[in-house]
Order: C-alpha cells, then structure tokens, then sequence
C-alpha cells in the first residue's frame, strides 16, 4: 500500500534554557531543580511538587551564572567537535536571550519600587500552588515559558533585524506570563507589569544586541551567522571557522581528502575538448565565488519562479561562504539546503570546491553524483556508491561516521534534477526522503548536514520540507567576468600574441552578457574569439543571430577538424552542414514537445523522422547509423547530458537539454526558416516540371505542433533570420506561405512525414498550430502591415474570427496568449472601406476603437481626440490588445466587473434603439470625467427630461454619500 505524505511541522532545534544549562554544565542542584519545574508542563511533575521549588530564588541564581559563564564560553568550545560545538553555542545564545530578558524586568521593576526578590512565594502561596487553586495556572504557563519553550537562534538565512523581532516577541511573550503570575500575588497587586511589556522587549532586545556582540568578538560562528550579507568580512570569518582542528589519521579518510584536493588541481574542462594551442586554468586558479540569493521554503513556495525569489529572495554577496555559515547552525543536522542554479552556472564545481575546502577541518565532506549511483536506492546505499567509486574500497556509511568523529558529516547530494529528467519518474518526496535520513541517523547518534544541487526551472517538481534553507546562483557580475578573464588572458596572451591575436576585452564580453553571465558559456566565448579574434571584430556592430551562428559554425568546423582530419573540402563542407542538421534535429525534437528537456528513447524516436541515415553516420563509423546519445558526444558546450542509473541493471536512462534555453531556440528557428527557404526554392521550379506537386511535409512536421511565438527569443530569432534574406528569396517565401495558408487546415496525404507524432495532438490542434505558424511567417516576410484579406480571404473580419479563436482555443495556453501578444490587429477606419490590418507588436499605444471588433460596414464616427489611446503594457492595453486579435469581446471579465454597479442601477447597457452609438454609461461616464468635452451630451440630456432627471439624482446621490463619508470623524 503507497503511503501518503502529508504536510508535517518544521522539526525545531533551538533550545530551552534547561537543556541550555545541562549543556553548559551549570550547577548540578539547580540543573535538577528546573528539571522539577519543566516536568510541570510535560505531565511527569505535578504542579504540586513543583510549587516546592523556590522559583524566583532559582531565577535569581540564574541570571548570576549566566553572567559568570559567558567569559568561559570560548574555552569550553574551543577543543569540541563540530556537531557538539554548534550545540553549545546554540545553547550560550539561548542563555543570553533569557538574562538579557530578566535584566531588563529586573530594571523595569526597579524604576518602579518593586524588587523581584520580593516575588519569593510565601508559604499560603505554595500551599495554594500545591493544591491546584490561583494561581496555579499562571504559575505553571510561566514555568512552562522558560523551562520549555525554545529561544530563538540566529541564522545567515535571514537578516539580524528578524531575530532581533522575534527575540522582542519571545521576551514579551515571556514578560506576559510573568506579568500574569505576579498579578496574582499579594505584594505586586499595586504595579501592572502587562502596560509595561513594551517596554521591558525593547529593553531586553538592546542587552540582547549587547551580550551578543560580546560574544562575536569572542567565537567568530556568532559573528559569522549575521555578517554574512559583508563578503569580505564573511569570507576571514569563514577562514578562521573552517580552521584544521582535526587531522584525519584514518587512511581511507585521508585518501578522501586527497581526492578533493587533487580535483583542485586539474583544469576547469577536460584539455581535450579545446584547440590544443589553448591553456586552461586550474580550478582552483580558475572558479569564481558566485553571488546568489538565499531564501526559506516550504511547500507551498515556488523557488522555480522569477517573482518568488524577486519578493523571498535576500542577497549573498558569497555563496560558498554563505554555505559555510550555514554548515555552523544548529538546523543544519535537521534538513537539507537547496542549491539551485542554471545549466552552466557551476552548481556541481561549487561542490567540488566547497569539499576541498571543508576536508581537513572539522567537517567531513562527501560528494555523491547522483547521475552516477543507482537512482532508486536507499540514501545510505547512494553515498556508499560513491565512495565506492572515490575510494576503490567498499565502505559502509555507519563505519565512515565512526571513523570521522568528531568531524560533521556533510553529504552533497549533486544534480538532483538528473533524477527528475533522466529518469522521467516522479521524485517529489525526495527531499522529505533525505530530511527523514537525517532524522534516522541523529536518533543513532551520527548527526549529518546534507546539501542538494538541482537547476531552478526543475524546483516545482519537488516538495520543499518546510523552513528548508534555499540558495539559488545568480549570474556573473561585470567585476566576476573581469576576475575570470583576467585568469584567462594571463594564461593565453605568449599563445595568442604568438598568433598576432589580442587576449578578449572585458567590455567585448559583456557585449553578449547573456552568454558571459554562465561560467562555462564564458568559456565558450573565450574560446572562439581565441581562434580569430571574431568577438572582437564583430564588436559592437554583431547581433544575437549572427554571433550565434558564427559560435555553432565555429564549433562544428572545430569537431569536423578534430575527428575528420583526412577528409577533402566538400567533404568537410558536407559534413558540416550534417553536424548543423543534427543539433537542429534535437531542437527541433524538444519544440515540438513544448520541453526543454528530452528523453534519449524520444530523441531517437525523433531521429529517425528527422535525419536521414546518412546523417546519422558519423565519419569512421562504419557506415553504422549511430544511436542519438552517440552523436551528441562532445557536445557539451550546448548540451547537458543527464543521467541516472537503474537499480534493475538495465543500465543508464539519460536525458538531453540545451546548456542555454537560446541555444535550442536558435537552432529550432534556423531549422524552420532554412526548411521554409528551401520549400521556397522548390516550388519556384516546379512550374517547371509538368505532372508536379508540391510536398510541404517535413515543414509542415516542424511547424504542426507549436508556434514560433511561444517564447519571445524564438520569435526574435526567426525575425532576425527572415530580415537576413534577401528581397527575392523573401518574396518567394512570401508567395509559399500564402499559398499553403487557404488549404492550412485540409489533409495531405501526399506529403511526407505524415506519420510523425512527437506528442497526440488532435487535428484542430495541429491546424491552428500550422495555420498560426504560416501567418506569423507572412507577417515577419512582410515589410509592413499585411491586409487580412491576403491571410484569411474575404470576408476578412469572419475569417480572421474564425482564424483567431480557432487558435485560443485550440493552441496550448503558452502559445495562444504569446501569438496575440507578438502580432497587432487593428483597424484602419480612414481606408474607405474599413481594412482590418496585421503587423508585427512594436509596443506603441493602443487605440481602442482601431482595436474594437467593428463590422466594416458599420463603423463609429469618431470625432478628433475622441479615442482612447493608452499604452500597450498596461492591463488596459493588453485588455483591448487581445480583443483586437480575437475581434470579440471574448475576455471582457474586468469590463463586467467594473458595469455592474450600473447594470443594478440601470438593468442593461441601455444603447440607444435608434441604431446610434450612445449609451446611458457612455454618457454618465462622460459627465463624470469629461465635463468640459461632454456640453453637446448634455443638450441632448437636457432635451429628454426623463433621462436628465436619472442623471442627475445619480449624481447627487453619489455627491451626498462622498460628502457624508469625507465629513465622517472615522475618516482617513
């Protein structure tokens, strides 16, 4: 039977006062004596024998250790593990909140005559607590306040104002419990401690701020847990903290930390996959400390959003260091922490940096490739794989623990969402699976910290445990792409002077910042303008779709070069152009599909329709059409492989994506504008050849299941692509697209293709899909608006309807809502008859009755500056913008939302019977913000009584209330 999760509380790992105190070793007697008085709530003490305990006496001793024990904090932590430190600290800061709490009533008290020495219980007043009568129950919620109830901690997760407030709401909360058991008692029944519990909180924060400075200036883990928004503060305090306190003499040990290290050493990419006259830095030369966001979720949160972070999101200046931070807090050992970041963004180098920089010191790290161990095994069997496959040796987890202590366990869990895309199983829960590992083995007593790296565009798939700490990477600033290329150029320059070629500007980079932002696209980028200096030269005047097919053209020439050095001149040319077919193929693929993620057996699927064998033979192969994961070896500069294992032993699953979203949609938009081009070329010659007919079957393939406007950067790629061509290729490509759109939505049983089915979509879909396609085509080949009439024939404004809710409603929502957002409908009502016209969205204003669904033989007259004109991106204009395309009214629920007061009023619109363009509301409306425009309105109101008489009561009505409400003493 499947058991079913349900939504669980946040585990807390903050402290009592009690625990804190038998962990900071205080005085055995009263250590047992708050023992006494925390059974009280718990049900193993009865209220009874806890009034024997002298409870304000007790306080008193209290708050005099604590004081004493802070100036020996530092040496009782100094030689403890990192688990047991973190512990202690943990315990020292609740300490400090629940002194700097009395202090502050003790003082409050004071300045008003009253000592809380004098709260000593006296004898009537312990009998009254032993036998259960007022005021027992004040007196056990206040016992139950400081024996139980944890203090709040700090964390670099938020800022120090938040645990300042909740340091000022746990000291009130405390101050009220007091309050109300003092108020029970015979010598404080004159002084009502309740009026002064503001002032006693912001007393208690301010000794708080105190105290805890104090000890930042002792242990740097205090200092460390609120300076993390200072990088360079952070990054000493990060060193001091990771410190060598415990060298690893277990052999195996040490060999995992050699691991790490030597890591550091190798070169950021395999040397093999660039020109051999190029030098890579070492990682440890090479990485640069990424900036990200930090931020807390839970399982309603939405980390793969751009507006969750904008409104969650906090800065972190290092995220490493951020890390670090966070490896120091007490919750660490209680849930995982989420690294989230883009392909390339250097999610997996983080990891292997961070466990070279952890090994050695009092953390134990292990990194577990989750592509490379069995994706459906227990936790503890994954990260015994791995060590398997670091060490050579077979371990088990229990043993590695042992022999580490009392180091802290840190398991990095790398590529998360290589589960969720190669394996295309759900893994929701696993997250709550590894948060329940933790769980397990702090209960055994082998407390671990776990991180876990997936891309963000994946995040929704998972159920974050609630209070889960994330941090997402953020692209390269302008200084961090300076920091690497100066790495970079340092190496290159004796080569590339050599050469007579200069080393890459940083303003050249920064030109294309989409790319430089990602690490290893700014590798990319370096790389190319390695071979030419083509980044520099084309400075300034390159745009988007030219440097993008100089960087693929310049790759595949690289790959033909490197394996088909014996090939001849169109050979290589050949196969070239077989290399572009490939990619676009893949491309393609995931279009198709509406993913940006493909499964290896669909792509081989796809292959099969969309290459010819002969593409799928690479030179030396044999003449063997090769598998699609065979092909794409290498490529890794524009795709990302992801994997799994089965736990079958049936092998890997793997999954393919493109390293940049634009990649694939450059490469999707080529495909479909070369296919277009030569159909185009094939149908100028078939006038040519008698008995002919035309066969659109592989663009009709590329064109039936989703639009060119899905996503703004394929729409601007094919865009750029079609104003490339020249004027007579653009012409017949002009000619084919009108020719195919009258017959869009018939069968063709001659053309080719016709059994490729990437994803079941009904005919209407792929009508509409086919139909859009053609008319944004014609559309982007034209230089100026297109009459309707060229796309849809007469009658235009039927057709189009027809046309454009045949797309609403049959184009999945991403398409349908990018396509009326990509293209302007509008009428021109000053052409005799009114031509209802298409054009490009070029973000100008909107003009409501150019927009408006007219009948051509029955347009408004429009007197001079009586349109509305607003700007395209307001809701307003988006509002009249989509009604434009559709030419209905098919989304008018914010107009019927703000008619309904007049329809209660008035019952209907109430147009004028007489066939003239007027209505009640247009006429109210206009009275009431166009008084001055409006003096020919109110002749005519004037000249029918009836209605006048409406009007104004209306409006006196409205006056009255406003008035009534302005003068009201309630008002704001």
């Amino acid at each position: 039977m499947t058991r079913v999760r349900y939504l669980r509380p946040m585990r807390s790992r903050g402290l009592s006062f009690s625990d804190a105190v038998k962990l900071l070793d205080g005085d055995p007697r009263w250590v047992s004596r708050l023992d006494t008085a925390g059974g009280v709530v718990a049900g193993t003490v009865t209220i009874g024998s806890a009034g024997t305990v002298d409870f304000f006496a007790l306080r008193d001793e209290v708050v005099r250790w604590g004081r004493a024990a802070a100036g020996v904090w530092r040496d009782r932590v100094h030689r403890l593990g990192r688990f047991d430190r973190t512990e202690r600290l943990m315990a020292a800061h609740t300490v400090i909140v629940l002194v700097a709490f009395y202090e502050a009533l003790d003082a409050w008290a004071a300045s008003r005559g009253a000592r809380l020495d004098a709260a000593e219980l006296s004898a009537a007043e312990q009998a009254a607590i032993a036998a259960g009568s007022p005021p027992a129950h004040s007196y056990e919620g206040m016992v139950a306040q400081l024996a139980n109830t944890p203090a709040p901690y700090p964390t670099p997760v938020r800022p120090v104002e938040s645990v300042e407030d909740e340091v000022g709401a746990y000291c009130r909360e405390m101050g009220r419990f007091v309050a109300e058991f003092l108020n029970g008692l015979r010598v404080f029944e004159y002084i009502d401690l309740l009026h002064g519990l503001n002032t006693i909180r912001d007393d208690a924060v301010r000794r708080y701020r105190a105290a805890y400075r104090r000890l930042a200036a002792e242990i740097p883990e205090f200092r460390l847990w609120i300076e993390i928004t200072d990088a360079q503060a952070t990054r000493m305090l990060v060193r001091e903290v990771i410190t060598a306190q415990h060298t690893a003499v277990d052999a195996t040990l040490a060999g995992l930390a050699r691991i790490h290290e030597a890591r550091m050493a190798k070169p950021i990419l395999n040397a093999a996959d660039v020109p051999g006259d190029l030098r890579l830095p070492t990682l440890r030369d090479g990485y640069q400390e990424p900036a990200g966001k930090s931020a807390v979720a839970g399982p309603a949160s939405l980390p793969a959003t751009e507006r969750w972070w904008a409104e969650e999101g906090r800065p972190v200046p290092a995220v490493q260091d951020f890390l670090v931070a966070m490896l120091t807090t007490p919750r660490v050992t209680d849930q995982p922490i989420v690294v989230l970041g883009q392909p390339g963004s250097g999610k997996s180098v983080l990891t292997r940096v961070l466990a070279a920089r952890l090994a050695g010191s009092d953390f134990l790290p292990v990194r577990v490739e989750l592509r490379s161990v069995r994706a459906d095994a227990p936790v503890a069997k994954q990260i015994e794989e791995a060590l398997l496959r670091q060490l050579g040796e077979t371990v088990t987890w229990p043993e590695v623990v042992r022999r580490a202590q009392p180091a802290l366990p840190v398991v990095m869990m790398d590529g998360f969402d290589e589960l969720l895309q190669a394996t295309g199983q759900n893994w929701a829960g696993y997250l709550e699976q590894l948060q329940d590992f933790q769980e397990q083995q702090a209960a055994l007593g082998r407390p671990l910290a776990v991180l876990v790296t997936s891309r963000t565009v994946v995040a929704d798939r998972a159920r974050f445990p609630t209070g889960t700490p994330v941090v997402r990477l953020e692209p390269f600033a302008d200084d961090q792409v300076a920091r690497w290329l100066a790495v970079w150029n340092e190496l290159n320059e004796p080569g590339l002077t050599r050469r007579g070629l200069s080393t890459l500007p940083v303003a050249v980079a920064l030109r294309h910042r989409e790319l430089a932002g990602q690490p290893l696209l700014l590798l990319l980028l370096a790389i190319y303008d390695s071979r030419a200096n083509n980044l520099q030269h084309g400075a300034g005047g390159l745009e988007r779709v030219e440097l993008y097919e100089n960087l693929f053209a310049d790759f595949f020439e690289r790959q033909v070069d490197k394996f088909g050095a014996r090939l001849g001149t169109e050979e290589r040319e050949a196969e070239v152009a077989a290399e572009w077919r490939r990619l676009c193929a893949v491309a393609i693929a995931m279009h198709n599909r509406g993913r940006d993620v493909i499964l290896e057996p669909e792509l081989e699927q796809d292959a099969g329709r969309l290459l010819s064998e002969e593409d799928r033979t690479l030179p030396g192969a044999e003449g063997r059409p090769l598998g699609i994961g065979q092909l794409l070896v290498g490529r890794f500069f524009f795709v990302h492989e992801s994997q799994a294992t089965r736990d079958t032993g049936g092998g890997f699953v793997r999954s393919f994506e493109f390293l940049h979203a634009t990649f694939g949609e450059f490469l999707a938009a080529r495909q479909i504008v070369n296919a277009m081009v030569e159909l185009a070329e094939v149908r100028a010659l078939l006038p040519r050849r008698v008995g002919t007919t035309l066969d659109a079957g592989f663009f009709h393939t590329l064109t039936s299941f989703a639009t060119v406007a899905r996503r703004a950067p394929l729409w601007e790629f094919c865009r750029g692509m079609i104003a490339r061509l020249d004027p007579g290729t653009r012409r017949r490509c002009r000619d084919l697209v009108l020719e195919l759109l009258p017959d869009a939505g018939l069968p063709h049983p001659t053309w080719s293709s016709g059994g490729y089915e990437p994803v079941r979509h009904t005919m209407a879909q792929r009508q509409a899909s086919f139909t859009a396609n053609l008319i944004c085509l014609a559309v982007l080949l034209n230089d100026g608006p297109v009459d309707a009439e060229e796309l849809v024939g007469e009658p235009a404004a039927v057709n189009w309807r027809r046309f454009a809710l045949l797309c609403m409603g049959q184009l999945q929502p991403e398409d349908a809502r990018r396509l009326w957002q990509s293209l302007r409908v509008e009428w021109d009502l000053v052409a005799v008859p009114p031509r209802l016209r298409i054009r490009v969205e070029d973000g100008s204003e909107v003009a409501l009755y150019g927009s408006l669904p007219w009948p051509p033989e029955d347009r408004p007259r429009i007197a001079p500056g009586d349109d509305l004109i607003v700007p395209s991106e307001t809701a307003t204009g988006r509002l009249i913008r989509k009604s434009a395309f559709s030419q209905t009214g098919i989304d008018a629920r914010e107009l019927f939302y703000a008619l309904a007061p007049f329809w209660r009023e008035f019952g209907d619109i109430t147009f004028r019977p007489d066939g003239e363009w007027d209505s009640d509301l247009r006429t109210l409306l206009g009275l009431l913000f166009e008084a001055h425009r409006t003096r020919e309105n109110a002749l005519e109101i004037a000249l029918d009584p009836e209605r006048a008489e409406v009007y104004i009561s209306l409006l006196e009505r409205a006056r009255d209330t406003l008035t009534a409400t302005l003068n009201s003493p309630t008002a704001i």
